[in-house]
This record gives structure tokens, C-alpha cells and sequence, in this order.
């Protein structure tokens, strides 16, 4: 992508963004979650909220298994709360969210859902508080990753557990796309890790039980048509426009997109 700059660490192979924006936070408004662009944001979140709650139903019915619902949720960078409603649907007592964009907790909270504005840093919350984190497409969003899981592993429990999911930089699409590789996103995504540069980072943050693995998202045929845009306008495009008015726009299916969910325990 012209102009864009990562810089890799030859010691640990973290990817990083070498022009970050100084203030990244600004970014998430009201056209970040409705735009036409097709690698940034979202291109209608509305549109996508059926669907995105199968994605967030699959993984909160997978940690409960691994858990149990009791004690208290934090959905960091909860956005406008799709996770959080699915988690109070599905049984979780204390789901609560916090994120940095004024709009988006402004509508969270006009689902009546438990949200704070700001970050683990700007809302200093006291330790140990939390038996369970969810960072799920947030942390490549953050200038300083092992920071900000320092402060995730604060304020879990004793023995509680951090599920996240990002984009794996070293995974078989980023090797296959190259520079064409759909996550890179200038000024948006500022970190990009491998399963292993997640994994030495969740470990150096204090963590333990680090489990690493492919996932995927439930996305619909009209979402991936939308994103596929930004390969081939005229054809994705035109795909589009004739499945939108349609029942196939809707119909969910789980893709492996080059992302990669961790496990991880205080």
C-alpha cells in the first residue's frame, strides 16, 4: 500500500505501524461504523448486527463450556455492545464494556447495557475485578500491546481468563496476499502479531495457560461480497448489488479470515 511503513523487531518479529496517528481514538465515530470504505471501519454495522451476534454466540457458548457463566464479563472495545447483549441473552449476570468512542457507548447505552467510555488506561480499574476479558479486534487497534495486556492481567482475577482474537499476520492469507493482505489498514491497525509474537507478549505480560489457534467469524455472503471490493470493485460490486435485495444476503457462514484466537489465564 503506497505510503504505509511497518517496521519489523528483528529479535521478536512483532509487526508495527511506523506512522501511527497520535490520537487513534478520534477515529471511531459515527462514519467509522457506516462508510463506504472498503478496508476501514465497517460498511453498515447495523446491517451486520444478525449476524455478528453468531459470531459472539459461538464464542461465548465455547467459553462457557470451558467456564461457566458466574462472575463479572469486560468486553473491551465492546463497540456498540453486540457482544455485551449477546452474553446478558445467553445467561451472563455481569457483562459489562468499556471503549473509546463516544458514539458507540452512546448507543450501547441505548440498549441499556453496563458501558464506560474510555480505555484500561484512561479508566484505571481496580485490580482484580474481572473473571473474565474479552479483547476481540482490539489490541491491533493499541500503540503499546504488552502495556495494555499488563493492565488486562491487573484487573482479572486471580485465575481468570483473557479470551482475544486478532488479525495473524503469519498466517497462510498474509503470506498469500502479501501487501494485499485485507487487515492491513493504515492509521486503524497499529500492531500485527503472529501466534508467536502473541504468545511471547501474552507470557511477558504475566500470563499463563497461553493457548493459540486459528478462528473464525460468521460473516454473510453480502459482507464478504462488500469487503471484497477493495480486490475487484467492478465484480464484487456488481455481486453485491444483485444479492442485497435478496435472501442470500443474509445467509451466514463461517470463514476463516486470518485471524487467530488466544486462550489465556492469570
Amino acid at each position: 500500500m503506497p505510503g504505509y511503513k511497518l517496521a519489523k523487531c528483528k529479535a521478536c518479529d512483532l509487526v508495527w505501524d511506523l506512522t501511527p496517528p497520535s490520537l487513534p481514538e478520534k477515529q471511531y465515530q459515527e462514519d467509522y461504523f457506516i462508510n463506504s470504505n472498503s478496508k476501514g471501519g465497517y460498511a453498515n454495522y447495523f446491517e451486520g448486527m444478525k449476524i455478528n451476534r453468531k459470531t459472539f454466540s459461538e464464542r461465548l457458548n465455547k467459553i462457557a463450556n470451558a467456564t461457566g457463566k458466574e462472575g463479572r464479563l469486560l468486553d473491551i472495545g465492546c463497540a456498540l455492545g453486540d457482544c455485551l447483549s449477546e452474553a446478558e441473552s445467553l445467561g451472563w449476570k455481569k457483562a459489562e464494556g468499556i471503549d473509546p468512542s463516544e458514539y458507540a457507548i452512546k448507543k450501547a447505552r441505548e440498549r441499556g447495557l453496563a458501558v464506560k467510555k474510555g480505555t484500561l488506561e484512561s479508566l484505571k480499574i481496580k485490580e482484580n475485578s474481572f473473571d473474565l476479558i474479552l479483547s476481540q479486534d482490539q489490541i491491533e487497534h493499541v500503540s503499546d500491546p504488552v502495556e495494555e495486556l499488563i493492565r488486562m492481567n491487573h484487573v482479572l482475577k486471580p485465575g481468570g481468563l483473557l479470551f482475544l482474537v486478532t488479525p495473524d499476520i503469519g498466517g497462510i492469507w498474509a503470506r498469500i496476499l502479501g501487501k494485499y493482505w485485507y487487515h492491513y489498514k493504515p492509521q486503524e491497525h497499529l500492531i500485527y502479531f503472529s501466534a508467536s509474537t502473541l504468545k511471547k507478549s501474552l507470557l511477558e505480560a504475566g500470563f499463563i495457560n497461553v493457548k493459540i489457534q486459528k478462528t473464525y467469524h460468521v460473516m454473510s455472503i453480502a459482507y464478504i461480497f462488500n469487503r471484497f471490493r477493495y480486490y475487484s470493485p467492478l465484480l464484487f460490486g456488481s455481486l453485491h448489488k444483485i444479492i442485497n435485495p435478496t435472501f442470500l444476503k443474509d445467509i451466514p457462514l463461517r470463514i476463516y479470515a486470518g485471524e487467530i484466537e488466544a486462550w489465556a489465564k492469570k
